[in-house]
């Protein structure tokens, strides 16, 4: 459930909890990649898909160095022109709700016109072709406030008003393969719990410890949150952030020979033995922390 959670989040100004000091800087959100012939360094930086306005983490030199690159390089490139993205987030034919038992449809139909204002012919009309996942995801976003931020539409309007290049690591069509692995009645197992935890502590206290585990900076820790669970998420794992990580990097290390880039992939992607830094490190690059 966390993974899934998390992914979704990260799939991730205020005080920064556990911030590093800048002469013990071991990690960052932020890393400067270097060597075997790359002529301009080149940066990657691990980010939150939501995250509310107070605690939207962009400093300014971040900015300059996406400014002075060549290319931004996000997990799916152009992300607000993506053609008919709506069409992957559709089941292929039937309606959702008939996935959920009726008690389940009794949680979610509670949830949404107590916390949303949204009555079950409401939600029938707006989500009945949609798949679960994407309902989560949809209702998640309440939990980061009013027009939270987001780093890949930040990132790339910026890029569009410099005339950055835009890339993508893999395709829409790929990254949906990955989540329609779940099997629908999963998705809706894992849409139903994450509403009902709601009810059982405070409904901010899932997206608080998110947060405050991004800004830590340490990548490591990120990476262990998101792949810590009480059930066996390892196939989850390998799916959603191993095999992604492996597959990005002879695409990192093309890009980054000829471009001066600026990368941005979910926090975590980056840390962890199989984690985008550790990878590069072993392909023979330099991978420094840069302070945010």
């Amino acid at each position: 459930m966390r993974l899934i959670y998390a992914i979704l989040i990260f799939i991730l100004s205020s005080p920064i909890v556990g911030a590093q000091s800048s002469d013990s800087l071991t990690s960052s959100l932020l890393w400067e990649i270097k060597g075997k012939k790359v002529e301009s360094p080149s940066y990657i930086m691990g980010t939150m898909h939501l995250i509310p306005k107070s605690q939207f983490l962009f400093p300014e030199h971040v900015e300059t160095k996406l400014r002075n690159s060549e290319m931004l390089v996000m997990e799916i490139g152009g992300i607000s022109e993506g053609a008919n993205v709506i069409q992957y987030m559709m089941l292929d034919t039937g309606d959702v709700f008939n996935y959920f038992s009726e008690h389940q449809l009794d949680s979610l139909f509670t949830y949404t016109e107590e916390e949303l204002g949204y009555d079950e012919e409401r939600m029938r009309m707006m989500f009945s072709k949609m798949k679960p996942l994407v309902i989560m995801q949809m209702l998640s976003k309440d939990a980061f406030g009013k027009n939270p931020e987001s780093y890949e539409l930040t990132l790339e309007e910026i890029a569009k008003e410099d005339s950055i290049e835009i890339s993508g690591l893999e395709t829409i069509e790929e990254q949906v393969a990955i989540f329609d692995k779940i099997s629908i009645e999963d998705q809706v197992d894992m849409l139903v719990t994450s509403l009902r935890m709601q009810y059982k502590k405070d409904k901010s206290q899932d997206t608080g410890e998110i947060i405050d585990v991004f800004l830590t900076q340490d990548i490591d820790s990120i990476y262990r949150y998101t792949t810590t669970s009480g059930t066996d998420m390892k196939a989850m794992e390998k799916d959603f952030l191993t095999d992604r990580n492996k597959n990005w990097i002879p695409q990192i290390r093309k890009l980054i020979k000829k471009n001066k880039c600026f990368i941005a992939v979910g926090a975590a992607h980056l840390g962890g033995p199989n984690g985008v830094i550790e990878l590069l490190r072993k392909e023979g690059y330099e991978l420094t922390p840069v302070k945010l």
